[in-house]
């Protein structure tokens, strides 16, 4: 039949509904993959977002548009089936019609992420975009076809491009409110794929039908690409975006498995709230978050990790200033490693357990509270890592624990399962909580992003999200209701908006505590600023002698007595000392009036004043004090009478911590010299570092000439690096500043055990050492012959030895102490345990 076609004949073809169904499922699997990776887009910038941006557009114009043409051109039977008469491609127009598509859906796919907006103005243009792509690859690719001229009839074209933009339109403004509405999950993605993939072929089978084929000659046999290698290229294309689909299903089965076991385990999350009041998520919809461990291995019924707990107020306190455990944590990660790979060992349990690993103080490597520090700080570092932020930017550890775990999720049919059946008496006495309460804690760092912090994150691929939107997934996520996550996130971000400290002046404040049942004690505090107590500011400027004289007369007061005192004073009084009496009686009212309960009226006033950290003035480079006065009593523990909505009772423990933790603390030295002195045993497993001379140089005043000046270059290193005693007399000669060379990873490859040796031992102290170098510096006259007029003379080394200022006590510690011992005096005397 080829010879009897000529130049310019009307060829007529039929069609293969096989290919024409194929080439539907082609287009599917790249717009499926296409939406997949827009959904995992949070910004315009990064290269981790124009890597997702660039394989979007590559997967919706080489697969989806691309290779859906030239798989529907395939089902084109010319000729009723003459092999030689059948459509043939140059390869030319073939390759630009390839890059065209990608091109333009960059453009469209970038415009459609600028924000996170929904606007339909927007979504049109993107529309428009997408439709153009698809319907000029359509006619650039026909006009490849190296042996046949195609013609079209108008109603088709329009017909075909109306129902691309429309389809396309319609498929990814569906997809952009799901997306900005965060309920984009698997099946509404493959609804808007499906339809996007319906405008790519409904345009092309409709500008098909329309299309006229005339017959060109001069073209040789088997001239261009057959269609059999077009096919070949196409099904390459279809089978990678295939793969990253079944990539991207086991990333999120994994995710989602993750997810399942950290609601049941201790972990470390990220609470991250832009300037818009947005929540930082990653791409799945889940808090960053980095397993602590599997439970929080309390020691028994009795003990519960809470806010109250002792590790708790020490984690809470390192978060506040990371510096403290920075350096250490190499430390922690290699002692962990070593204590995983001895509970991996069979014989090396038995020697731990049997104490023939020359551990100085077992106790101390099975304690619950070091290895849960060390455990919390690996954590904070990997998370760090993974956020791409330095450990002292991560964040603050919140002051409440969020239980997890706490709605049961319908357990799936595991066929392949590596768990193995524990005896739940067994689990109770090794430590771990019993299965009966194997809920999960998260433990919520908290930071606020600037608008530079929030755009880095989106670049490293983190979104942000309203929180009415990421509810329902975060708590289904973490197993609990919305109503607990909701509350507990609104708090966290009511916190970060209304600072909590004190204004300059005079304040009276109530401190009441409450004993617990447990043990312990639980102070009443504001529910939104949980680190200050009820107070009313009296005066914002500081009070006169005779001022002070007047509350020192309502010294151990009741609410009641004071009211009184203050009146019957007030009937004689002087206008000056009027005013102050009825001033300090109307603070007492509006104090009464925040606390709005009757246990106020056992409080009793101490009119010692003490000084509270308060904020400061623009400019000021010193922290300010407010002094502040008490009322103080103790509740009965059995009261039941609820408080108000802006009140409540919590941790004495967590409050005194806080009280350590304002910006520019001076505690914060202290509690890193006391956290580097409880784990300088540690050291152990750092390498070797020499001394150097430091670059701090202290200079006294210059003097006159002739006469010296004296330099000091110092050096100082804290108890992270402790001093060693020689190991062996013949041993060779370490640096001051140098740990033993001994490094975990060798420890555990080598299969040996930390401290193992006659002589070795781990050392859980440390010395701060200062080493000074003074060097004397005289200057002569120019004739004296030297040559730079200066003489160098003196030169020696000194060291000084000295004790480092301890933390001192706040107010909360020392009326914690005078509460307690009050009410064991009163106890002691029979009498009611109110104060």
């Amino acid at each position: 039949m080829g010879s009897t076609l000529t130049q310019g004949q009307v060829t007529n073809h039929s069609y293969n509904a096989g290919y024409i169904v194929l080439s539907y499922f082609v287009s599917l699997v790249g717009c499926w993959t296409a939406l997949k990776l827009l959904h995992r887009r949070t910004s315009r910038h990064g290269y981790y977002n124009w890597y997702l941006l660039l394989g979007a557009a590559a997967s919706m114009g080489a697969v989806a548009i691309w290779s859906m043409h030239f798989i529907g051109n395939r089902a084109i039977i010319m000729a009723q089936g003459e092999r030689y008469l059948q459509i043939q491609y140059n390869a030319a127009y073939t390759a630009g019609s390839f890059f065209l598509p990608i091109c333009v859906l960059s453009i469209a796919f970038y415009l459609l992420g600028i924000s996170e907006k929904v606007s339909i103005a927007r979504i049109i243009i993107v529309g428009l975009l997408t439709g153009a792509a698809v319907c000029g690859m359509h006619y650039f690719g026909q006009g490849g076809m190296s042996n046949y001229l195609a013609s079209y009839e108008w109603q088709y074209v329009l017909g075909s491009a109306f129902i691309a933009v429309t389809a396309a339109t319609l498929a990814l403004g569906v997809f952009f409110y799901f997306k900005a509405t965060w309920t984009n999950n698997w099946m509404k993605r493959a609804l808007c794929a499906s339809v996007l993939a319906g405008s790519v072929s409904g345009m092309h089978w409709v500008a098909a039908v329309g299309t006229t084929y005339r017959y060109k000659e001069g073209v040789r046999k088997g001239n261009g690409l057959t269609r059999q290698a077009t096919v070949v290229v196409v099904l390459c294309l279809a089978l990678g975006c295939c793969i990253a689909l079944l990539a991207f299903a086991f990333i999120g089965q994994r995710v989602k498995n993750l997810s399942a076991h950290h609601a049941r385990q201790v972990v470390l999350a990220l609470v991250t709230f832009d300037e818009e009041g947005k929540l930082m998520v990653t791409p799945e919809g889940r808090l960053p978050c980095r397993k602590i461990a599997k439970t929080s291995m309390e020691r028994n019924f009795d003990e519960i990790f809470d806010t109250n707990h002792p590790v708790f107020a020490w984690i809470y306190r390192a978060s506040h200033y990371w510096p403290a455990v920075t350096d250490l944590i190499p430390g922690f990660k290699a002692h962990l490693g070593v204590m995983r790979h001895a509970n991996t060992s069979q014989a090396g349990l038995i020697q731990v357990l049997s104490n023939q690993t020359n551990v100085d103080n077992l106790e101390e490597e099975a304690n619950f509270g070091t290895r849960f520090k060390e455990l919390f700080c690996v954590a904070a570092s990997e998370l760090a890592e993974y956020i791409h932020e330095p450990l002292k930017d991560l964040g603050v550890l919140s002051d409440s624990i969020m239980l997890s775990g706490t709605i049961n999720k319908p357990r799936k049919l595991r066929i392949f399962s590596s768990s193995v059946t524990v005896n739940p008496l067994s689990k109770a006495e090794s430590g771990q909580m019993h299965p009966a309460f194997g809920r999960g804690q998260f433990l919520l760092l908290v930071r606020q992003a600037n608008k530079r912090d929030a755009e880095k994150l989106q670049a490293a691929g983190f979104g942000f999200a309203n929180l009415t939107s990421i509810m329902p997934l975060l708590a289904q996520n973490m197993e609990v209701t919305t109503g607990e996550l909701s509350g507990t996130l609104h708090k966290i971000q009511r916190s970060l908006v209304n600072r909590s400290i004190l204004e300059p002046g005079v304040h009276i404040a109530c401190y009441a505590l409450r004993p617990k049942f447990r043990g312990g004690w639980d102070i009443l505090i504001n529910k939104d600023q949980r680190n200050l107590l009820p107070s009313v500011q009296l005066s914002s400027e500081t009070l006169r002698p005779w001022q002070m004289d007047i509350l020192l007369k309502l010294d151990n007061m009741t609410v009641r007595d004071c009211y009184l005192y203050l009146q019957h004073r007030a009937s004689d009084a002087q206008e000056a000392e009027k005013a102050f009496l009825s001033l300090v009686d109307q603070t007492m009212e509006s104090l009464t009036r925040q606390i709005d309960h009757p246990l106020f009226e056992n409080a009793r006033f101490l009119a010692h004043p003490y000084l509270v950290p308060c904020r400061s003035s623009a400019g000021s480079q010193h922290r300010a004090k407010a002094t502040v006065m008490m009322f103080r009593l103790i509740a009965d523990a059995h009261y039941s009478s609820p408080l108000n909505g802006r009140l409540e009772f919590s941790s004495s423990r967590l409050f005194r911590a806080q009280q350590h933790v304002y910006p520019g603390s001076p505690d914060h030295g202290a509690f890193g010299r006391q956290v580097h002195l409880e784990f300088a045993g540690l050291a152990e497993a750092r390498t070797e570092v020499r001394a150097e001379p430091g670059p701090e140089v202290r200079s006294r005043s210059p003097t006159l000439s002739g006469h010296s000046t004296r330099g000091k270059i110092s050096r100082s290193s804290v108890a992270s690096s402790p001093v060693e005693p020689p190991v062996e007399e013949n041993s060779k000669r370490r640096s001051l500043f140098s740990a033993s060379e001994t490094r975990a990873g060798e420890m555990v490859a080598g299969n040996k055990w930390p401290g193992k040796g006659p002589k070795s031992r781990r050392l859980f102290g440390g010395i701060h050492v200062q080493n000074e170098i003074s060097v004397d510096i005289c200057e002569v006259d120019q004739g004296q012959g030297t040559e730079e007029g200066l003489e160098m003379s003196d030169l020696g080394v000194r060291s000084e030895a000295s004790v480092a200022p301890a933390e001192t006590d706040n107010f909360a510690d020392e009326l914690m102490m005078l509460l307690v011992e009050e009410s064991r005096q009163y106890y002691a005397k029979g009498r009611s345990v109110q104060v």
